[in-house]
């Protein structure tokens, strides 16, 4: 029986990272290996690679595909899903949407793929047009032998199967390397992370998660979340007696569901995770945070909601309610974390600068969050916005998909000068008399005041290269 080994492209982060997602596809087996690194291993010892590909890995994994079988690796991720095509090359079989079984998906019926041009001097949707799947009418044509069989790739691409059969081997993993930036995190406080639904039925524009997920809300049953957070529980247990700290040491969970309030039977499920006796966080939706809503959260113990600011010169509707759940949150002694994003097409010059952000700061030191994060526009292939950025998006671009890096400005002057004053805000905000005076102080050395420590040094050489440059 060879070795079955589980990848994430990019490689794990020890300082920024959760639990990979694989480990919710690898199967049970004493056989079986998370591999963090991402080396290279001999082949006749392994009877399948298991690999995540996001868009920023895709070019770590051709480079380390290249040095193996392809006929021993299975790929799944964001990337597999939207070009099934850029992978035909680089792995055996490719795992379409989410998974929990990789048996149970290479059992079912493979989805047919026809493939069409593929222009290597184009770019964005231009160049990675290399197929697509047959569905519908072409369905019919292609069972009746209409669509040319010489031009479609069979047995190669499968839709990922939920079962929620599978505990996810996180006995695999170390989480004391998982980190977070979070308000009140000590560096040596343990986290680690569930899901406990799938999907979104809100269609932002710009979110990925309906692409990924799927367009409705798929929630995991009650009795297999039980059975994994008693799992995770022991395994919290485990990690902290290898710590001569571990009595001093804080536990957090994050609770990975885009809407997890969004549930009718989110009390049941809180009360479930409550076992763990952890810091709950969890990413929410204003729309969905009621008076009662809130009182469940606060009767639970959650300890900070992520919530989308957004664009703040914008109107979200699932936003309308937002400065009300914000208060009505504070009042319950709960954390907001708010999330906002910059357009860089939007800020180019001084003008539109400071217009955007003064309108974030109006925002931001009206509503007053424990804590901020700024991310730059990524624009998602498969998302509603994808067509009118993709001609400014290139195959080298995806490995900057990191939400803070401005990819769409090509320009490295103003592309950095773009960086800083993005921090720049945050850092101000952070350090203001009103945070300190009305919210918390920011300076006890947690990973939050750490972390932007680390990026006040960065971005102070940052700012020296580019102060006396123009434009």
């Amino acid at each position: 029986m060879g070795m079955i080994i589980g990848m994430s492209f990019p490689r794990n982060d020890k300082n920024l990272g959760l639990e990979p997602s694989i480990l919710n596809v690898l199967p049970r087996g004493s056989n079986v290996e998370y591999c963090y690194d991402n080396h290279d291993f001999d082949d006749s010892a392994v009877e399948m690679y298991l690999c995540s590909v996001y868009i920023s890995g895709m070019a770590e994994f051709k480079k380390w595909a290249m040095r193996h079988d392809t006929r021993k690796i299975v790929v799944g991720g964001y990337h597999p899903t939207m070009f099934p095509e850029a992978f035909l090359n680089y792995a055996d079989k490719i795992v379409i949407g989410p998974t929990d079984d990789i048996y149970a998906t290479l059992k079912r019926k493979s989805t047919p793929f026809r493939l069409s041009r593929y222009d290597a001097s184009k770019i964005g949707n231009d160049r990675f047009v290399g197929g697509h799947l047959i569905s519908g009418d072409e369905w019919t044509d292609y069972t009746n032998n209409l669509v040319p069989l010489e031009s479609v790739v069979e047995n190669r691409i499968f839709e990922g199967a939920l079962t929620f059969s599978n505990l996810p081997r996180y006995d695999l993993y170390d989480i004391g390397r998982n980190q977070q930036i979070i308000p009140g995190k000590k560096p040596d406080d343990l986290v680690t992370s569930v899901n406990t639904s799938f999907g979104c039925p809100f269609k932002c524009d710009f979110c990925c998660t309906p692409v990924m997920f799927g367009p409705r809300l798929i929630s995991k049953p009650l009795e297999a979340l039980s059975r994994e957070v008693d799992f995770m529980k022991a395994h919290l247990i485990h990690s902290a007696l290898l710590s001569p700290a571990s009595v001093l040491r804080d536990r957090y969970v994050f609770v990975r569901d885009e809407n997890f309030t969004l549930q009718n039977d989110f009390e049941e499920r809180l009360r479930i995770i409550a076992r763990l006796d952890a810091k709950i966080y969890m990413f929410g939706s204003a729309n969905t945070l009621t008076k009662k809503v809130m009182d469940k959260l606060k009767e639970y113990g959650v300890y900070m909601i992520c919530i989308g600011l957004e664009d703040p010169t914008k109107t979200y509707a699932k936003n309308k309610t937002l400065d009300k759940v914000v208060a009505g949150l504070k009042d319950r002694g709960i954390y907001t974390y708010l999330s906002f994003i910059v357009n860089p097409l939007e800020v180019v010059g001084a003008v539109k600068a400071t217009a955007f952000y003064k309108a974030l700061k109006e925002r931001v030191y009206h509503l007053m969050p424990e804590m901020i994060c700024g991310n730059f526009l990524m624009p998602f292939p498969g998302t509603p916005i994808w067509d009118d950025y993709y001609h400014l998006i290139s195959e080298d671009d995806f490995k900057e998909y990191d939400s803070k890096t401005p990819f769409l400005i090509k320009n490295r002057v103003v592309h950095d000068k773009m960086r800083y004053y993005m921090f720049k805000f945050q850092w101000d905000y952070f350090m203001s008399s009103k945070y300190d005076q009305q919210v918390r102080d920011f300076e006890v050395e947690d990973t939050l005041h750490l972390r932007f420590l680390e990026l006040k040094r960065y971005f102070d050489e940052v700012y020296r290269s580019i102060a006396i440059v123009r434009p």
